[in-house]
């Protein structure tokens, strides 16, 4: 028999002592029936031909598992792989740790000291910014944070402009991903000095010539080379389809697709090297400014360690920010940011994606305390967007359940999940599922063939599971559909296992 306690309330199965001892008392009994059976059920009626399907769910407060199928089996978790890189990140560097990015100040040069947040200069968050001048800034408004006090500092020369991006290695992008999508947002490069999430946007708008007007993007670049092969036709049957190509390890980009209307939402590409053209434009800025600069660059690696006092505000980004963009919004950037930055905090070496998955295996041993567990996984990245990273849902499921009951930092990273049916990737999940009254705070993954969903049913009393169902080698029409179908209804039948599991109080 199952049981779990929690202040003094034993919760448990529904099985025959159970059936008995209510009978005893006078109270009707719920229906007997078994959790791994309606788990085993949902797999079914998926009815995958090829698919395949690991499931585990395990009970706060005890830790048991009480589902468990093919849970030992290593798979491809997806995005699921940033429940692990931020819960490591939090253990690490402490839910109170704020991400620092300086201008400094040392004699004639201008110093950019970057600390790898890849909130700096994000435009989703911009908007929610405030300073003396600004509530709600763009990107210009941004970088006028640390133009301004240059200016009125009577400053009219500068001799260089350096971006310090070395905590961070500069291998900007892994061996894994996909090499045919490092064009898109999702495979942002990584550096130690991230801007506007390594990312241009371009806001495309119909003319009357045959080519779109593609002059406004941002941040603006004037010496960026960009072949304009959009189209404008306006045929009834055309529709807006713009896209942006970028020719590997450079900044050439290619314009490509109809532009009918004028875009309100950007078109992304992304940018190279990103430490390098952030020196160039906040050159660039200062010179418009009437600021002479005579060079600009990145540091050395081995050149000494940059000091000097801090000119113009110092950026900074709590960590809650950090893990609730990577975990609720999937962001990719901010999960690979996050295993290079732990590899830094501990080794004092460049982070790098060796180091982090090295921190990340060893935190995953040390917090579940379990050796056959904790062995099985294998880290890649932090993102899950590598498709050799692998874990076992019942790692996970043991992963999670040490979060449960970690305050505060159990707390920033449970919060951190999106709510079902309400927020992130799941806002428009769960909500015509019934979870009697329980919430899902949990992360969805998604890569080519691969559906993966972990997280929590938390009851209104604070009683939760936590559970993993990993789906891999999904190739068959309408699968990944199918895929989070059943992952709702498993995360169902959880709740209505809570909801009807016999409670007795005063232990048993």
């Amino acid at each position: 028999m199952n049981t779990a306690q929690s202040n003094g309330i034993c919760v448990r199965r529904r099985w025959g002592a159970a059936i008995l001892m209510l009978v005893a008392y006078g109270v009707a009994a719920p229906a007997v029936g078994d959790l791994q059976d309606d788990v085993g059920l949902a797999i079914r009626i998926a009815n995958f031909q090829k698919a395949m399907v690991a499931v585990s769910v395990r009970e706060a407060g005890t830790g048991e598992a009480i589902v468990a199928i093919e849970a030992d089996e290593l798979m491809i978790p997806a995005s699921n792989m940033k429940l692990l890189t931020t819960g490591t990140a939090l253990h690490v560097l402490g839910p109170d740790f704020e991400f620092t990015t300086k201008l400094l100040r040392e004699g004639e040069r201008l110093i950019v000291l970057g600390d790898g947040d890849p909130a700096f200069g994000d435009p989703d968050l911009l908007e929610l910014m405030q300073s003396e001048d600004y509530d709600g800034l763009d990107i210009e408004q941004f970088l006028d944070l640390w133009i301004k006090p240059v200016v009125q500092a009577g400053i009219e020369h500068i001799s260089e402009v350096v971006v310090d991006d070395r905590i961070f290695d500069r291998e900007f992008v892994h061996k894994d991903w996909p090499i045919d999508q490092l064009n898109r947002r999702y495979c942002a490069e990584v550096a130690g000095l991230n801007f506007h999430r390594n990312l241009l946007h371009f806001y495309p708008r119909h003319n009357q010539s045959v080519r779109p007007d593609i002059r406004i993007f941002r941040p603006h670049a004037t010496w960026l080379e960009i072949n304009n092969r959009g189209t404008t036709r306006q045929g009834p049957a055309e529709r807006d389809s713009a896209w942006v190509a970028r020719k590997l390890g450079t900044n050439d980009l290619t314009f490509h697709g109809n532009v009918k209307g004028t875009y309100r939402e950007p078109v992304p590409v992304t940018l190279h090297d990103m430490p390098t053209f952030f020196a160039r434009l906040l050159a660039d800025r200062l010179a418009k400014a009437g600021v002479e600069v005579s060079l600009y660059r990145t540091a050395e690696v081995h050149e000494p360690q940059s000091t000097g006092r801090p000119i113009g505000p110092i950026i900074t980004t709590p960590i809650s920010t950090i893990v609730t963009r990577c975990n609720r919004d999937s962001k990719n950037l901010y999960a690979e940011a996050l295993i290079k930055r732990v590899g830094y905090e501990v080794t004092n070496e460049p982070g790098s994606w060796l180091n982090g998955a090295a921190i990340v295996r060893l935190i995953v041993h040390e917090r579940i305390g379990d050796p056959n567990l904790a062995r099985l996984i294998v880290v890649a990245d932090g993102s899950g967007l590598s498709r050799t990273n692998r874990v076992a849902a019942e790692t996970l499921t043991a992963w999670l359940h040490t979060f449960l009951s970690d305050d505060p930092t159990g707390t920033v990273f449970v919060q951190s999940l999106a709510l079902g049916g309400q927020s992130g990737t799941l806002k428009n999940r769960f909500k015509n599922i019934d979870l009697q009254g329980a919430v899902v705070r949990a992360k969805s993954g998604y890569i080519k063939h691969v559906s993966c969903l972990s997280g929590y049913v938390i009851r209104p009393d604070g009683r939760a599971r936590s559970f993993s169902i990993l789906v891999n080698g999904l190739t068959e029409p309408d699968a990944v559909s199918h895929a989070k179908k059943m992952q709702e209804r498993i995360v169902s039948a959880i709740a209505f296992d809570m909801a009807t599991a016999v409670v007795q109080v005063g232990g048993e």
